[in-house]
């Protein structure tokens, strides 16, 4: 066994140095693809004295390489494959290596007028029907540490806020003389999950996925758009009784207007949802029947003002989500609390052997956290990283303003961001009172090498993210908690493609909060008191060599961990080392 495996990178090497020379002689046949090389050491803080169990340092890392073909048979078609190799460090004569086919597609087009795709889809529509917003903390990244999402985001297919899901998807388009201009209709079907065993009887059903989208410019100022998409499973694919149903409709009118100097664009959309689960009785039985049935619609008016010269982005907007709006594309977060994985760096921490909760530098850093399911349920969300929009502009039971500016000098001086929300709970819950909440953060970018006229980089940033929820009423359902997210670095270029960097994260958070609870349903089963007064820290310092473009090497140390003022046995310090080489073929 040990002499096949060590036999199976020369045989790739020849494989790939005779194919891939055959295919630069072969337009029809090209790759390209991915390689990393990623170490870690991780290490207790010294001062810590409650834990001597966990190991005093621990290190991992890996090498992998993902290829990926091209094949185009004839002209209108291709099959793209990535092919991932993996290695483990500490493994050897190939016995940490993992072989696998990490992507599969087909698509093409079928008389010049129809585009088809078969395989994995990246797919997204509208932000209440088909949308993955991005996680918490990844609003204002800095620069040192944008490596570190980078990886998040390319271990688990987060493309442009799509969501990643196997099956088909086809899309045409008609041209017209009067009364509109085009019409672009889209259809995708989807498999987020296959039937699997539950127990030596009872299997589950396909989970289906399904939507389309038409889209149509009226002339050269309107433009509308309908999307619909539906979550449901095959109850004759299972054993199971119970399978769940919820479509969503939405429907947008975008107005637009330019002039030599800006553009302006406004946006009407609604929409509604409905979502049950439907009961599969006995055949003896005259129909099925529907329990947990929930129906929820949405308004949005946003208003987006911009100059010609990207110097300035305003949007202006207000929103109304009802408590009851739910759609799984939308809704599903990156993160679940509740089915969440273990962290991979210290998992168990103190004596007692705790199991240690993720962190700020975990929802950084740890890209096995992060989730690639649609849930037909709104997950669980910890309200000390976010607590005001956990779904993002989906999330339920919110109305309210919300505003964002961008600013570009033009001489690249800085770069500016401002972003504000004023939202309150449509309906009270627990209680006839209702939360109110209040989101300001910014982003202030200075590329002093502008200023100075210098030909190396030097540029510093800063950031802050502030939410704040509140609740009147009595004593014992008021409600007061505060985050408070700050984030700063600096990037100084020494030598030509050499940089020495430095950032600094913090988030506090204080108050009390009530988590929701919700059964298998979806509906609201308990609400848990929790108060926090916390403040998570993280320095890094490093050292960064670029190549070129796509081929990069990183160095990076970090203190990082978790103060408890309230909690001690929640306090934790480490240290970690890593280093990094990053190459796109």
């Amino acid at each position: 066994m040990k002499r096949k495996l060590i036999q199976l990178p020369v045989f790739l090497a020849i494989f790939f140095s005779t194919f891939g020379l055959h295919a630069q002689m072969n337009e029809n046949i090209w790759f390209d693809g991915f390689s990393r090389s990623y170490f870690t050491r991780d290490a207790l803080d010294k001062s810590l004295i409650d834990d001597t169990i966990s190991a005093r340092n621990t290190s991992s890392g890996y090498n992998l390489l993902d290829l990926n073909t091209h094949v185009n048979p004839i002209q209108n078609i291709e099959i793209f494959a990535q092919l991932r190799i993996r290695n483990s460090f500490g493994s050897f004569f190939g016995s940490g290596t993992e072989i696998n086919v990490r992507q599969l597609k087909a698509k093409g087009v079928i008389n010049n007028k129809i585009r088809f795709s078969v395989g994995d889809l990246f797919l997204k529509q509208s932000k209440f029907t088909l949308y993955n917003y991005d996680e918490e903390l990844s609003v204002y990244e800095n620069d040192m540490l944008k490596f570190y999402r980078d990886i998040i985001h390319y271990e688990n297919f987060y493309n442009e806020n799509r969501w990643r899901l196997q099956g088909i998807q086809t899309d045409f388009s008609f041209k017209f003389d009067r009364f509109i201009r085009n019409l672009d209709i889209d259809f995708f079907v989807t498999r987020p999950r296959g039937s699997f065993q539950i127990n030596e009887s009872n299997y589950s059903s396909d989970l289906i996925y399904s939507g389309g989208s038409i889209l149509s410019n009226i002339n050269k100022r309107l433009k509308l758009s309908t999307n619909y998409v539906n979550l449901f499973e095959l109850s004759s694919s299972g054993t199971k009784n119970i399978s769940v149903r919820n479509p969503v409709y939405d429907i947008s009118l975008i107005h637009r207007y330019n002039s030599e100097n800006y553009h302006i664009q406004q946006t009407l959309q609604a929409g509604f949802s409905k979502r049950y689960w439907l009961h599969t009785e006995l055949e003896n039985a005259v129909s099925d029947s529907i329990s947990n049935d929930t129906k929820g619609m949405y308004f949005d008016l946003e208003n987006k003002f911009s100059k010609q010269d990207s110097s300035l982005f305003l949007t202006l907007g207000f929103r109304y989500v009802d408590p009851n709006f739910r759609s799984a594309g939308a809704q599903t977060r990156r993160l679940n609390y509740d089915d969440i994985n273990r962290n991979t760096i210290y998992p168990f921490y103190t004596n007692m052997s705790l199991i240690r909760p993720p962190s700020m530098f975990d929802i950084v850093t740890d890209d096995q956290l992060y989730n690639q399911d649609l849930s037909s349920v709104l997950m669980a969300f910890n309200p000390i990283y976010s607590n005001i929009l956990p779904y993002g502009d989906a999330t339920p039971n919110r109305i309210g303003f919300h505003m964002k500016a961008i600013m570009n000098n033009k001489n690249n001086l800085f770069h500016a961001k401002f972003n504000s929300g004023f939202f309150k709970e449509a309906i009270g819950q627990g209680t006839s009172d209702k939360r109110k909440f209040g989101l300001i953060s910014g982003l202030l970018k200075i590329n002093l090498h502008e200023f100075l006229n210098w030909q190396k980089k030097l540029t510093i940033s800063a950031s802050s993210e502030n939410e704040i929820t509140q609740r009147g009423g009595k004593d014992v359902s008021k409600i007061n908690f505060f985050s408070h997210h700050t984030n700063a670095s600096i990037n100084a270029e020494l030598i030509k493609k050499f940089f020495i960097q430095a950032s600094y994260k913090q988030l506090n958070a204080k108050g009390n909060e009530f988590v929701t609870q919700r059964d298998n349903y979806g509906n609201i089963s308990y609400f848990t008191l929790t108060d926090v007064d916390q403040k998570d820290h993280m320095l890094s310092v490093g050292m960064l060599y670029k190549f070129k473009k796509n081929l990069y090497a990183k160095l990076n140390y970090s203190w990082w961990g978790m103060t408890s003022f309230d909690q001690n046995y929640l306090n934790y310090k480490y240290n970690r080392l890593l280093l990094i080489l990053s190459v796109k073929l």
